[in-house]
């Protein structure tokens, strides 16, 4: 009896077709785009052809990963509150354009399919502000005086970020909440009316 195939441990990277954004392992930011697909056989190489700055360049596939989509993960993030078109709501024409356009790269054979489903404005749809707070630490080392001890001090801030444009930074957690109830928008009540009762 011949013995089973093994299956796969790693899964098998993604492919890309020319003509798609694509962002290199480890490096944040840096994109190009596929413009040709490499096979090799002596020695095996699967791999990329990339534009990356007005360069062509040779990377192998699993260096190769999806490009980073901000306004789409945060769109996500609103859409599992049930936010998302308040979300879009917030959005001037430009950043609304930007989604749309992740969204198609990221969801292709949908937005060829059902374009209803792409994100965009619905009339009478108002938005809600919803401050995020991301807390950074800076590290200062100083030596003493006669050189002794190194003294180390963490420097805290907390930054509010709105999709509205806000973006602030404060010098304690209590100030950035305070910060963070001002600005949002109360769900479940009226915001001309703070007092009254969801």
């Amino acid at each position: 009896m011949p013995l089973r195939k093994r299956s796969r441990k790693v899964p098998r990277p993604r492919t890309y077709t020319p003509g798609e954004r694509v962002q290199l392992r480890g490096a944040y930011g840096v994109t190009g785009h596929v413009l040709k697909v490499i096979y090799r056989n002596s020695p095996p190489f699967f791999g990329y052809l990339l534009t990356v700055g007005g360069k062509e360049v040779e990377v192998a596939g699993r260096d190769v990963v999806d490009p980073p989509r901000p306004l789409l993960e945060e769109w996500r993030t609103w859409c599992a509150d049930d936010l998302g078109y308040e979300y879009v709501a917030l959005l001037d024409d430009a950043r609304l354009a930007q989604l749309q356009r992740e969204w198609t790269e990221a969801n292709p054979v949908l937005a060829r399919d059902y374009p209803r489903y792409m994100p965009r404005r619905i009339e009478g749809v108002e938005p809600v502000h919803r401050a995020k707070i991301v807390k950074t630490t800076e590290r200062y080392e100083t030596w003493s005086s006669n050189g002794a001890h190194l003294r180390v001090r963490h420097r805290h801030s907390w930054w509010l970020r709105c999709p509205c444009g806000l973006h602030e930074v404060v010098e304690s957690s209590h100030a950035a909440k305070t910060r963070k109830a001002e600005h949002d928008t109360p769900l479940g009540q009226d915001p001309e009316q703070p007092g009254s009762d969801p």
